[in-house]
């Protein structure tokens, strides 16, 4: 394709403009009709020597009228030209046609073309080479990019020969795109995982809260940090159970690889802004829950967010989005806390056509039990390492914590807690002299509480599988049809409980709270200035909703080429534009912009949700400086 773009000027009265029309019909129908637009036979023009025969140019179209005086632009036709020498014409292949819009009042700004000055007289056409009016009419015009899907076959390996009937092999692997070729000796959950360690979104957990701010310390624990306790603790249940401890370690090293800054209260500011309880975004009323309808907000929540992150945002690979990492690691990651599948909209998070079966949607547990492993450790880990930072914090004293554990129905927890004060006093008895007597007595308190729980699901499980029939497996897609990953009565009461004392003690502390708080200012702060004016955005999150747009509608400007004036025009049409006013703008309007605002939304929930807590801050003042 030669670089040169062919700008050609349509009175309204020019009967030519039809030649244009039929085109673009031709084009819509697939069809191939021959349409030309021919130069002046009989006339040396100043812009046939720039041209080659048999060359491939755009050209860029535009109806105009000028009966007040002024020029008015009514409408435009965009699309690829081949010249002929011999025929002084070029046969026209029309791929846009539109009245005027954002998009094509930017590419013609960009051109600099003036229809009185720029055209030689009694000229009709004018050539013109730009790099980034180019570029941007290709990406226009160019089909939009769709990975390819390949069929593959994935072979039993050696190293999983001798796991329980029940538990997930390579050869059970399902990926979307299934993008590499099978290695021997390299299973694909081992993919999985080092995918997953290789990424930016794991690199980032290092610096994002748990309970507690990072900059209380570097002993309090973060999401990385977190993150490696749950795949340990996972890692240990699925020996002992004899699952695919390598699929485990995956599932629990990316479950929360989604997860915003400022822990649990950056998901729910971002939820609340979709969901208009913190009022920003500009009509968001009509994207309120309907399942009738497309156009409504998916809201937020960190493991539907990580599903997203691995399979759409975190870019490894030239060929395709995401990671391509198998559906049995996202389908545990998904359902390692609740789905609350009416507030959340699966197709939001993934793109893949048939994302909800293969993710088995309808059920709430995960299908296979390594999945079910990590979501029972997720919630252990959590119990012991709350209580650890809420201990050495001083929030909670060891004291208050043993005035809870009264109660008959932890008496067994309590009697080997009891256990580990009389080592303790067993060994201060033998001059056993402590660095820090309180911070290793939670230590062991914790450890204790960890041990108790592992061990009873590690009991509790087994029985389950054991008794489960390993046909119904096997015809089911090596799937399971219940949650047979448990907890006991007993023990399921006991965590439920030391929840509770959590909550109380800790999650509802002043300490607490003026974190979350401050979080939630940041992340609420950070979502308007961006929705306000996306030219704040990352240089990459504006070049990914360029792209989404593109996906959905041709008529897209991109807010770091564009025309100034028309970029401003484009962000008020998303972000301001009164998109309930059907007196003011078409439905044909209406609709577009509503798709748009909604790319908008999302990518920014993208971009906040990725960062770090230190850069959400260090982001934050630098636009409260600008404001």
């Amino acid at each position: 394709m030669n670089k040169k773009i062919i700008f050609i000027k349509l009175k309204t009265t020019c009967d030519r403009i039809q030649h244009f029309k039929e085109s673009y019909e031709s084009f819509k129908n697939g069809e191939e009709i021959k349409r030309y637009y021919n130069f002046p036979k009989n006339q040396d023009t100043s812009y046939i020597n720039e041209l080659s025969g048999g060359e491939e140019y755009y050209f860029f179209a535009s109806v105009y009228d000028d009966k007040s005086g002024e020029i008015r632009f009514i409408e435009s036709f965009l699309g690829i030209g081949i010249y002929s020498k011999e025929n002084r014409s070029i046969r026209i292949n029309v791929k846009y046609y539109c009245k005027d819009n954002t998009m094509l009042r930017s590419l013609r700004k960009l051109s600099a073309l003036n229809l009185n000055k720029d055209f030689a007289e009694n000229e009709y056409v004018a050539i013109e080479e730009s790099k980034y009016l180019f570029e941007q009419i290709d990406f226009i015009l160019g089909e939009v990019y769709r990975p390819e899907q390949y069929n593959r076959k994935y072979e039993k390996i050696d190293s999983e020969s001798n796991l329980h009937p029940l538990a997930q092999r390579n050869e059970y692997c399902r990926r979307q795109y299934n993008l590499k070729e099978p290695q021997k000796n390299r299973g694909e959950f081992q993919r999985d995982y080092e995918r997953i360690i290789h990424s930016k979104a794991f690199r980032r957990m290092v610096d994002k809260a748990q309970v507690f701010s990072a900059s209380r310390g570097d002993y309090y624990r973060t999401r990385m940090t977190h993150s490696q306790v749950v795949a340990q603790i996972a890692r240990g249940i699925a020996s002992e159970l004899n699952l695919n401890i390598v699929l485990t370690e995956a599932i629990a090293l990316g479950h929360d690889i989604g997860h915003t800054p400022f822990g649990h209260q950056g998901e729910r500011t971002l939820n609340d802004i979709l969901n208009d309880k913190i009022k920003i975004i500009k009509n968001c009323e009509l994207f309120k829950k309907n399942e009738q309808s497309d156009e409504r907000f998916g809201g937020f929540k960190h493991n539907y967010q990580s599903v997203r992150v691995a399979s759409q945002l975190e870019e490894q690979y030239f060929e395709i989005e995401g990671m391509d990492l198998s559906y049995q690691t996202l389908e545990g990651m998904l359902k390692h806390t609740k789905l609350k599948k009416d507030q959340f909209k699966l197709d939001e998070f993934i793109s893949a056509d048939n994302a909800a079966d293969e993710l088995h949607f309808e059920n709430d547990f995960c299908s296979a039990l390594e999945g079910q492993i990590v979501a029972i450790a997720d919630e252990i880990a959590q119990r012991g390492h709350d209580l650890d930072d809420a201990l050495s914090s001083g929030i909670m004293s060891y004291d208050d914590f043993m005035d809870y554990m009264t109660i008959k129905k932890v008496k067994n927890l309590t009697y080997m807690i009891s256990e580990v004060v009389n080592k303790k006093k067993e060994f201060s008895e033998k001059h056993r002299e402590f660095s820090d007597e309180n911070e290793l007595t939670n230590s062991r308190l914790v450890s204790t509480i960890i041990k108790y729980l592992i061990n009873d699901v590690i009991f509790t499980s087994k029985e389950n599988i054991e008794n489960y029939d390993v046909y119904k497996f096997e015809n089911n897609g090596h799937t399971v049809d219940e949650p047979l990953i448990a907890f006991s009565d007993e023990a399921l009461m006991i965590s439920q409980f030391l929840e509770t004392i959590i909550t109380n003690k800790v999650i509802n502390s002043p300490e607490i709270a003026l974190f979350d708080n401050n979080g939630g200012t940041i992340v609420s702060g950070l979502f308007k200035a961006y929705y306000n004016d996306p030219r704040l955005l990352h240089k990459g999150t504006q070049r990914r909703i360029y792209s989404d747009i593109r996906r959905f509608t041709q008529n897209v400007v991109s807010f770091e080429l564009g025309n100034h004036e028309a970029v401003k025009k484009e962000i008020y049409n998303m972000t301001k534009a009164d998109l309930s006013d059907k007196t003011e703008y078409s439905s044909d309007f209406i609709k577009e912009y509503m798709v748009k605002r909604k790319i908008l939304v999302r990518n920014i929930c993208d971009f906040i949700s990725g960062m770090t807590d230190t850069y959400a801050i260090n982001e934050y003042k630098k636009i409260e400086k600008q404001l």
